[in-house]
């Protein structure tokens, strides 16, 4: 890795990204999501309650989770890189696509056999292992195909459809009473849903003789050159991300144990479809709103500011009513975030020839929090302090996380 830049350096401009093209790189975030976080969210806690039942469960769940994100950390930024040297009559990213959906299919089908934990380990680690190809991809293509003034728009669209697959896969997991038989669904509907950026992309590519349209031909894959301001961006992701993740990783066990929903899974659903729904609608007003004002710090700061507060009122929550203000609120400044994440860190990027790569180091900004949250979450949960002291700190994370946008000067 080379000294970090002061600014970026500026690529030429590709022309205006159409509603078709913006639709299917949405439905390939869709996909990718949903078969993370259904499993996340209830599939592999409910696995892991059969398999080490209470007492044992939270260990066999964060060693799953903890080492999936591992394999995420390392995988990401390396099918970035694929991505940003391949040159083939099959396009200049998609073979990545092709690769990485059929190792994760693969994963789930596994954890749909799985009934040891070394199994469902393993399952869990392949689905990491390939997923994290289509994603690196779609986030690089940001960065390839939509200029500056649509980034906000098409940044917060990424975020949507995060959302819409976190709500997909839980849905589908609730949908089938939390068994196994949702790893097969979801298996079914990852590679269906991502045709469409296939498609889209080979489009795309005719246009610009099968190269990005913001990599001139004689920079591709020249080198690696971070920003200063990248640094910070990737910060900042990285400590929304990791709130998130907090928040995620024992919310089933919370509602289980502190607020004793009668409807676990259920009472999952609902906090998970009520603050993302939210944190869609929020961010697509944002994205359109920042790209108008060419501005993304404030939303930033405001979106982290208002996630503390839903994390301390969720550390406070003992019924579900209070849990559903909180989540509201939760919902509300995750929105504001995502709405500019994606304009913020591309804003950043030193070289368009190495984007896939940039951004697939940035992507470990989303996966390493999984690797740190059961670290940090099992200790507190488990201590005296309990629930409320887990959601405190995770606030205070947030905190952090707005001052990480003063720094920043190539983001307005």
């Amino acid at each position: 890795m080379s000294a970090l830049s002061a600014t970026p350096v500026e690529s030429p401009e590709p022309p205006p990204v159409g509603a078709g093209w913006i639709v299917a790189l949405t439905l390939g975030v869709v996909a990718v999501f949903a078969s993370w976080f259904g499993p996340l969210q209830i599939l592999l806690p409910a696995q892991a309650d059969l398999i080490a039942g209470p007492g044992g469960r939270e260990g066999l769940l964060a060693l799953v989770v903890g080492t999936g994100a591992a394999v995420a950390l390392v995988a990401n930024p390396l099918w970035g890189l694929a991505s940003d040297r391949c040159r083939s009559r099959l396009g200049t990213r998609m073979p990545v696509v092709y690769a990485g959906t059929a190792v994760g299919v693969i994963g789930q089908v596994m954890l749909f056999t799985a009934s040891t934990g070394p199994l469902t380990l393993a399952g869990w680690v392949l689905v990491q292992l390939g997923l994290n190809g289509p994603f690196a991809v779609l986030a690089a293509l940001i960065a390839d195909r939509v200029p500056v003034a649509q980034r906000g728009i098409v940044g917060s669209l990424f975020g949507v459809g995060q959302i819409v697959g976190v709500i997909a896969g839980t849905v589908v997991a609730e949908s089938v009473g939390a068994s196994a038989v949702g790893y097969l669904v979801l298996a079914g509907a990852t590679p269906a849903l991502l045709v469409a950026i296939v498609v889209a992309d080979r489009a795309s590519s005719a246009t610009t003789g099968g190269v990005p349209a913001s990599v001139p031909r004689d920079r591709v894959a020249r080198g690696f050159r971070p920003t200063r301001d990248y640094a910070w961006a990737w910060l900042l992701r990285f400590l929304m991300n990791l709130t998130n993740a907090v928040l995620l990783l024992y919310l089933f066990f919370f509602l289980d144990e502190v607020v004793q929903a009668d409807d676990v899974a259920g009472s999952v659903l609902i906090v998970t479809v009520i603050t993302l729904v939210l944190s869609a609608v929020c961010a697509g007003l944002t994205g359109a709103v920042s790209d108008r004002f060419a501005r993304r710090r404030v939303f930033a700061v405001a979106g982290a500011l208002t996630t503390a507060g839903g994390l301390i009122l969720l550390a406070l929550a003992t019924t579900m009513p209070v849990v559903l203000l909180a989540a509201t609120i939760l919902g509300l400044g995750w929105g504001l975030f995502i709405g500019v994440d994606m304009a913020i860190i591309t804003s950043t990027l030193a070289d368009g020839a190495t984007s896939g790569t940039l951004l697939g180091v940035a992507n470990i900004a989303n996966s390493l929090p999984q690797v740190l949250a059961p670290a940090l979450a099992a200790p507190l949960v488990l201590s005296a302090a309990g629930y409320p002291a887990l959601y405190g700190v995770g606030a205070v994370i947030a905190v952090a996380a707005a001052l990480c946008t003063l720094p920043l000067r190539s983001v307005r």
